[in-house]
């Protein structure tokens, strides 16, 4: 995948161009450089310029014209951007089963036509065309192997439809005033009924033929994949060949979208059919990620991201006992139609939830207190409570069951704090618990024993995300539940983490030696693998063999050789590690040291030419050495092999509604007293050192209170600012860890060789607006 030439964002990924699939994109223009093109406004206006900077997540384009200044182009107002500078197109080789012949995925011309909402068009002979979320990324076909690429943002696209170049153009079919043309999207019941009746009059030919015909397979693996289909009647072709690797999803839809004639739906301008919602129930269509369009006495023709799924489509058919007709719809499409017509933005909120929870619980005059953990209204209600979890930004999700009559309660913490989300009717205490125990698989028998599992949300609802479960029994023989958000964040930047320029200086140095060891400690949710992933990603190039193992693994990056934990078969810290060190590494990075076992191991893979990086649960940096040596390491080659100890919390960020106001002298001296505690500079020329450094143009040394608004809920904070400490293995220290000195001597010399202290760096955190000193002596002291 190559990147275009321009300076490249802090998330290089967002102005990535991708390549097609089983092809590789070769790019030779010279980095840092804008890359000159047009860009194509709604409406037909052209300009001529460079690309500054392009983010297809936040979709957004940022142009250079050759007159006037930089423009901000919305996606929603661009209709193309045809880059100038080609490239070229490289086929990898597919993976065939042993003793098969191996076929180079080779471009084959074919004509696209992109109606666009403004009723313009863009024609092109192109080599590929890859449809993303973002839009359409066409390939064209240029003079001999050079191709130009040409993108069509997704909020201007009509419909587009691809056919061979040489062929003749195909008569569109119509029925009803309805037309239809093979890949283009429909819109009314009436033009999908007809492209399904056109789907059955096209000649009968199989996907496995269109594919090798199109080099996207070879025979070898058609043939395996029907034998595979003689031994599983239930899975569709399609379907198989993805499972055994042999081809994309992306690919095979694209076949039958455009071959097979399956119709593709605009679900954004879609006339729904009021009967065929009522047929699929509001959890069907959330489980499978599933739109009703319109049925009939027999038929129901649902939008669904994978045509080929062969367990949403027996299922849908099950439960509907109608036949399903499947339809492709783009994912984001479905997303949006399925909360608009069954979840949150029909208005329904969690506290309506919950009263219609009393009321089915009261109406049960029979069993009031016997809730199943497959009603309806639960199910609707745990699928809202992690849904709003996530959309708040909180980290984990508490369930508290209490005893006696009381209602249970549920908490979210976000940015490190507690708050009462919602408290959920007694009956249903036990039926909520049993609901998160069956979605993350524990037994809900056993309820004497703590329990851990994971849920794999899109399973259950519209979000991919997975959460970490843990229930706890409590007294008198109730459980509560924890359960942790795993959203998959991103790796940070080194720059992004906040750090002062000589902590991040030395963490640069540290990451690019080639052995010792690298510790970073911090309570849990200090942001500590975050810290790690970041070093990683600076280091994470293409000459370096990186191993990690985790528990639970958060954070993935391209590039890295990822292990999870499991305790159950042996799979330690301290085990995978020794597998490591067997496995041709050059980095390692251990989740945690919490062990003896793990503390040797860790030090003696730093000493044996390998750069090792952990974390531990310990207050400080200088604490972090008194724990290994407690732990029974040998001080002198624990020495040797450090390179350094970063200590860290997070701190609640002050909102960008905050209050500037200019501190009175005893507040300055305060900070000041925090500041030099525990050393022998002087708190009034410390005052005068700030306000020669963070003093306005009109001279004046300004703070910030938090104030309140809607974004931050009125409480003045909003998300976390990293606050941290750098305790580096120089000679010196290292010399004072075989001595053994005292933790205040270390916390000196350490200070005296350049490192700011938790207190100190926090401070420097509110001089600089991001923090007050409330929130950074509740993280740091």
């Amino acid at each position: 995948m190559s990147a275009l030439a321009m300076p490249q964002p802090a998330d290089a990924s967002r102005s990535q161009w991708p390549s097609p699939h089983h092809m590789r994109l070769v790019d030779t223009g010279t980095p840092g450089e804008g890359e000159r093109g047009m860009a194509t406004l709604m409406g037909g206006e052209k300009m001529m310029g460079r690309v500054a900077e392009i983010d297809f997540d936040a979709q957004l384009l940022a142009f250079q014209g050759e007159a006037g200044p930089r423009r901000m182009i919305p996606f929603d107002t661009l209709r193309s951007l045809f880059l100038a500078r080609t490239v070229e197109l490289e086929g990898i080789p597919l993976a065939v089963p042993p003793g098969a012949l191996a076929a180079k995925a080779r471009p084959r011309k074919q004509r696209c036509i992109v109606r666009t909402r403004d009723g313009g068009s863009v024609e092109a002979d192109v080599a590929a065309v890859l449809p993303r979320p973002s839009g359409l990324f066409l390939f064209v076909i240029g003079y001999g192997s050079s191709i130009l690429r040409w993108f069509v943002p997704a909020q201007a696209i009509e419909n587009y439809e691809l056919a061979d170049a040489d062929a003749p153009p195909r008569a569109a079919a119509t029925q009803g005033g309805a037309a239809f043309t093979p890949g283009a999207t429909q819109e009314t019941p009436a033009q999908v009924q007809t492209a399904l009746e056109r789907q059955k009059s096209l000649p009968r030919r199989r996907l496995g033929d269109l594919l090798v015909e199109d080099k996207l397979i070879t025979p070898a693996q058609r043939d395996e994949a029907a034998e595979r289909q003689k031994r599983d009647r239930h899975k569709l072709f399609g379907e198989i060949l993805v499972d055994m690797g042999a081809v994309g999803p992306e690919a095979v839809r694209r076949v039958l979208v455009t071959q097979l004639g399956v119709p593709c739906v605009n679900l954004s301008r879609f006339q729904y059919d009021p009967n065929g919602l009522r047929a699929l129930s509001a959890e069907l269509a959330r489980k499978h990620l599933a739109v009703p369009l319109y049925r009939s006495a027999k038929r129901i023709a649902i939008a669904i991201e994978n045509p080929l799924s062969w367990q949403a489509l027996h299922e849908i058919e099950f439960f509907c006992g109608l036949k399903v007709d499947p339809v492709f719809a783009a994912h984001d499409e479905l997303e949006a139609a399925v909360d608009q017509l069954y979840g949150p933005a029909a208005g329904e909120k969690i506290s309506q939830l919950v009263d219609r929870l009393d009321a089915e619980r009261e109406a049960d005059d029979a069993a009031p207190d016997l809730v199943a953990e497959s009603d309806n209204t639960l199910v609707r209600l745990v699928n809202k409570m992690i849904m709003d979890a996530w959309q708040q930004g909180a980290s984990d999700i508490h369930i508290e069951s209490r005893g006696d009559d009381k209602a249970s309660r549920i908490r979210l913490r976000t940015d490190g704090v507690m708050s009462t989300y919602i408290e959920v009717p007694r009956g249903y205490r036990a039926a909520l618990v049993s609901r998160i125990k069956i979605m993350a698989g524990l037994d809900i028998s056993e309820r004497r024993r703590p329990q851990d599992g994971k849920i794999r949300f899109q399973d259950f609802g519209p979000r991919r995300m997975e959460l970490r479960v843990l229930t706890m029994p409590t007294v008198n023989g109730l459980e509560d539940v924890v359960m942790r958000i795993l959203a998959a964040p991103r790796a940070l930047t080194m720059d992004q983490l906040g750090l002062s320029p000589r902590d991040l200086a030395q963490l640069r140095t540290m990451g690019a030696r080639s052995y010792g060891l690298l510790f970073v400690c911090g309570p849990t949710g200090s942001g500590k693998t975050t810290t790690l992933h970041s070093v990683l990603a600076s280091i994470n190039t293409p000459d370096r063999k990186i191993w990690t193992v985790e528990d639970p693994v958060e954070i993935t990056q391209e590039g890295l050789c990822q292990v999870q934990v499991n305790m159950q078969t042996g799979l330690t810290f301290a085990a995978a590690l020794r597998s490591f060190l067997r496995a041709d590494p050059d980095v390692t990075m251990v989740g945690e040291t919490r062990d003896e076992e793990t503390a040797r191991t860790v030090i003696a893979a730093s000493l044996t030419g390998h750069l090792v990086l952990s974390t531990m649960h310990t207050n400080s940096a200088v604490e972090s050495i008194t724990r290994l040596i407690d732990f029974g390491v040998d001080p002198f080659s624990f020495s040797d092999a450090l390179l350094g100890v970063m200590g860290q919390r997070l701190v609640r960020r002050l909102c960008s509604c905050k209050e500037s106001y200019e501190p009175g002298v005893e507040e300055l001296q305060a900070l000041a007293r925090e500041w030099t505690l525990g050393s022998e500079e002087q708190p009034q020329n410390l005052v005068e050192r700030w306000k020669a450094r963070y003093s306005g143009p009109d001279g004046t040394l300004r703070l910030f209170r938090p104030a309140g608004c809607d974004a931050c809920e009125h409480t003045g904070y909003r998300g976390r600012v990293g606050v941290y400490e750098l305790l580096v293995g120089t000679p010196k220290m290292k010399a004072a860890i075989v001595a053994k000195a005292a933790t205040a001597e270390l916390v000196a010399l350490a200070c005296a060789e350049g490192m700011a202290t938790l207190v100190q760096d926090g401070i420097e955190k509110i001089l600089q607006g991001h923090a007050d000193l409330v929130q950074v002596l509740a993280s740091c002291r």
